[in-house]
């Protein structure tokens, strides 16, 4: 948390974005409307990100940290998809990956491991509900822990049977993962 005098502030997440790796945007949250007061210059941030991590490299597997433009940016990559969780420089940048981290796991819960576009698009009410309860309007962290999004979001999943040990899972749970796991390799061609 800053401190400004004697007040105490709660950090503030300026953007939570998700675009693929062609730079169309999968779903995003623009607390900040005098930064970004219109879908313009929303897409323009979303552009601009785009090119910095490719000109940054490969992504490491994990939540990486950048400066840029007066931003602190948290992002990772999964499958084919960008994610990215901004606020101001004067940030605490570990926050704002521990809200990407959230994120991320949220995420592979709600979609049982299977976070590629395709997929976050057939589910997208779910994946706009689970960044509805990280972080509200103003960008307030409202919640971080995973199971916690994805419950206070009402969305069901079946993400325990991905942590049942195999030699525990039914039949018809391990036949369940294995098709998931070929229609996902199907579908990436």
């Amino acid at each position: 948390m800053k401190t400004s005098g004697s007040m105490v502030s709660q950090p503030l997440v300026k953007a939570v974005v998700i675009i693929n790796t062609k730079g169309a945007r999968v779903c995003s949250r623009f607390c900040d409307k005098t930064m970004w007061p219109d879908l313009e210059a929303e897409r323009g941030f979303e552009g601009t990100l785009l090119k910095k991590v490719q000109a940054l490299g490969e992504i490491s597997h994990g939540v990486d940290i950048m400066e840029f433009g007066g931003h602190i940016v948290a992002y990772t990559q999964c499958d084919d998809l960008l994610m990215f969780v901004t606020g101001l420089a004067s940030e605490n940048e570990l926050i704002l990956a521990e809200v990407l981290g959230s994120l991320d796991e949220s995420l592979n819960i709600l979609l049982r491991g299977l976070v590629y576009e395709e997929n976050v698009l057939l589910h997208l009410q779910g994946v706009l509900l689970v960044i509805d309860e990280l972080v509200d309007q103003e960008g307030v962290v409202m919640e971080s822990d995973p199971a916690e999004l994805v419950s206070r979001a009402g969305v069901q999943s079946n993400s325990y049977i991905d942590n049942v040990p195999m030699g525990e899972q039914t039949l018809s749970q391990a036949l369940q993962i294995a098709k998931d796991q070929i229609a996902r390799s199907i579908l990436q061609g």
